[in-house]
């Protein structure tokens, strides 16, 4: 895909914009100077103090803290260009659920918030800096989205989907996005939260679980080690207080550090590898549901590109993205089967879509 005309001609206007994407998670903050054209002109990456969660105006300074960094850089690069005071255009993206019209994280397990007004908190985190951010003083925006619905803006610009996709996010927990004519589907904030639809519980027989609780990174390592554990214990008692622990788990909001998720996918491919049973049984479980949610996706909007971003393609393409492919295939029946395939830009797509469309959006 080509970046569209519009948004690299941006950057070069007799008043020039600067357009810098802010990716926040539970366990840091990703910054990127956007170039237009899908391309990071600097970046960075800093952790989120614990105390921040929940706390929204704290949350706010280290983003903005984080801004700032960038933007001393994106000014000296801009000095010789720019005829007049170059304008900075910001876009945040977050987990959850985003009133972006409004600028409000409405609820976001992740980062402990509900109802914030985010982008204002943010926008006043950059003003009160000593009068703003230095060489912008051509103004400053800022504008909140839900990060699946980046993550699909940025694969359709300048990644492997069309203008109308399906975007299935996998990672420490399950967010999807889906764009029609190149613009999300926002569903008043609510669209893609399909991690938390109940499906049934493959280690429990007649329970249901959340579809991130089964299927999400974490959630198959986590299933996979209380399977250890359960067969490890060699009574039923206690192999059901070892699943009960995992269990638990799963009420975490935190939903288990990147390291930790990567590290734990990285014993189970290892274990499937060897011919555990039960490593095995995890991850064709966990495919089943996700193949499930496509098949009905695709029975409620049409074969869209369906674009999986997640760590699980460290598996090579035999033993995910393959059986993967077949079980939707199984499952559409007569319907058109979709494109399934791997995001191009991986865990940057988020990041460079929120900048994407913090500067599309630039008036």
């Amino acid at each position: 895909m080509g970046c569209p005309a519009d948004l690299a001609e941006r950057l070069h206007r007799e008043e020039s914009v600067v357009a810098i994407g802010v990716d926040v998670g539970a366990d840091g903050i990703t910054a990127v100077v956007a170039d237009g054209r899908g391309s990071a002109v600097s970046s960075l990456e800093r952790p989120v103090p614990k105390e921040c969660r929940s706390d929204a105006h704290r949350l706010a300074q280290e983003i903005g803290s984080a801004i700032q960094s960038l933007c001393a850089s994106a000014a000296d690069d801009l000095g010789g260009e720019a005829s007049g005071a170059p304008a900075l255009v910001v876009g945040i993206c977050v987990p959850g659920v985003v009133d972006e019209g409004e600028g409000y994280v409405r609820l976001s397990e992740p980062l402990g918030l509900q109802d914030v007004p985010l982008a204002s908190l943010v926008r006043q985190s950059l003003s009160s800096r000593s009068g703003g951010p230095s060489g912008f003083s051509g103004g400053i925006e800022v504008a909140l989205y839900q990060d699946a619905g980046c993550g699909a803006w940025a694969e359709s610009q300048w990644g492997v989907a069309g203008s109308d996709c399906l975007y299935l996010a996998v990672g420490e927990r399950i967010s999807s996005a889906v764009l029609l004519g190149g613009v999300p589907v926002l569903g008043e904030g609510w669209a893609g939260q399909v991690g938390r639809i109940l499906v049934p519980d493959p280690d429990w027989s007649g329970e249901r679980a959340r579809l991130e609780d089964v299927a999400s990174v974490c959630a198959m390592a986590r299933r996979h080690t209380a399977g250890m554990l359960d067969d490890s214990a060699g009574s039923l008692d206690s192999g059901s207080s070892a699943a009960a622990e995992a269990s638990s788990g799963r009420d975490d909001a935190s939903g288990g550090s990147s390291a930790q998720c990567a590290s734990g996918l990285e014993s189970l491919l290892s274990a499937m590898a060897s011919g555990d049973r039960e490593a095995r049984r995890v991850w064709d479980t966990g495919l089943d549901s996700l193949a499930e949610l496509v098949a009905h996706s695709v029975g409620l909007l049409g074969p869209l590109d369906v674009v999986v971003n997640s760590e699980l393609v460290r598996a090579d393409e035999a033993v995910f993205l393959e059986p993967l492919r077949r079980r939707v295939a199984d499952l559409v029946g007569e319907l058109p089967t979709p494109r399934l395939v791997t995001a191009r830009l991986g865990v940057s797509a988020p990041v460079l879509g929120a900048a994407g469309r913090a500067l599309a959006n630039w008036k």
